[in-house]
């Protein structure tokens, strides 16, 4: 296997246990907001479908959902995320769903999930600290009003943070499902993360890299809009910032995508797909220099965003990492990740 190249092996899923939960309070690691993307809008303020949306063709009207535990202690550097799917409908889906699960920065998975009628695959395998992973879990329909739990298990990479980032779980329909519309996708992703025992305090590094982002509103079907990521140094003093290029990584948030056009000078795709209910992997060159007109002056890149019109109308939210390259060392990666996001909106009159 190589890292950055698609694994498209399978394995055949076995066991699972069933249970009936909901919670609309969705819990993520320390050092990130919990955020309530799980609370029901308004159905004047709910965007029904999703990537199985097609009109007059569509006939079952579904409700897809997932969980998964909060605050996961990583004993001995591993640990199970119990990530929980279900269908609160009284119709059962009849067309392919799946779950897709990006994994946290310096978290890697050994093995693919195995769960009773499931079929497990990497959609995207990197196993770079600082680089997620999409693995994807995939059912040929799913029951009414029945939930499923997923067990997925992580192992903490060195030189992994005190404070360890957050993953994402997401449960839809298929893009190639003709038969499922999934009626509220206000429920449908969750962001899970670890609590660990702290070790010792690193060595300092000749950097202290950090961004920022502002939660802007996005008008769902609209033109792109340019988001502003400001990165910063706190290391840095006048004239002494890094000496090697910073990566940026991160995934796209639920149902929104890079456009082509306007892309900023450095950045790459690792993993790209056009599914809006599957992330995409980018990483973005940040050049040197950081910090040399000193810690509280940022390099500023704009990278656009569209939010697909289909989407549920809220806060989504993604996870990001800088890393510094070279002979440039940071001490301690807590502060380097964090997650951003950006709320879908329409523009109409209320």
């Amino acid at each position: 296997m190589v890292d950055g190249i698609r694994d498209e092996s399978e394995s055949g899923e076995q066991g699972a246990a069933t249970v009936a939960r909901r919670s609309i309070l969705r819990a993520v690691g320390l050092g990130a907001a919990s955020v309530g993307l799980g609370a029901a809008l308004p159905a004047s303020a709910v965007a029904t479908g999703g990537p199985a949306t097609r009109g007059a063709d569509a006939l079952n009207s579904v409700n897809l959902y997932c969980s998964a535990d909060a605050g996961t202690y990583l004993g001995g550097g591993t640990a199970t995320v119990q990530v929980t799917i279900g269908n609160f409908s009284s119709v059962a889906a009849t067309g392919p769903v799946s779950l897709k699960v990006i994994t946290p920065f310096y978290a890697n998975v050994a093995a693919l999930p195995s769960v009773s009628g499931g079929t497990s695959r990497w959609l995207y395998r990197n196993s770079a600290p600082d680089v997620p992973s999409v693995i994807q879990v995939s059912f040929n329909g799913f029951p009414a009003n029945t939930a499923l739990v997923v067990p997925v298990t992580f192992t903490l990479l060195p030189a992994a943070p005190n404070i360890p980032p957050i993953g994402r779980a997401i449960f839809t329909t298929d893009a190639n499902n003709t038969t499922d519309t999934d009626s509220d996708l206000t429920r449908n992703v969750w962001e899970f993360g670890f609590v660990r025992s702290s070790l010792a305090t690193p060595p300092p590094g000749n950097a202290n890299l950090y961004f920022t982002s502002p939660q802007l509103p996005l008008i769902a079907g609209g033109d792109p809009a340019e988001i502003p990521f400001h990165f910063f140094n706190g290391a840095g003093n006048l004239l002494h910032g890094t000496q090697h290029p910073a990566h940026f990584t991160f995934s796209t948030p639920f149902y929104t995508q890079i456009p082509t056009a306007g892309r900023p000078p450095g950045l790459t795709a690792l993993y790209e797909n056009t599914d809006p209910a599957i992330p995409s992997v980018y990483q973005l060159s940040v050049p040197p220099g950081l910090g040399a007109l000193g810690p509280q002056t940022p390099a500023t890149i704009a990278i656009p965003y569209l939010m697909q019109s289909n989407g549920p109308r809220e806060y989504t939210v993604s996870s990001a990492m800088i890393t510094p390259t070279g002979s440039d060392t940071q001490g301690d990666n807590s502060i380097a990740h964090h997650h951003f996001g950006m709320v879908s909106v329409i523009n109409t009159r209320v």
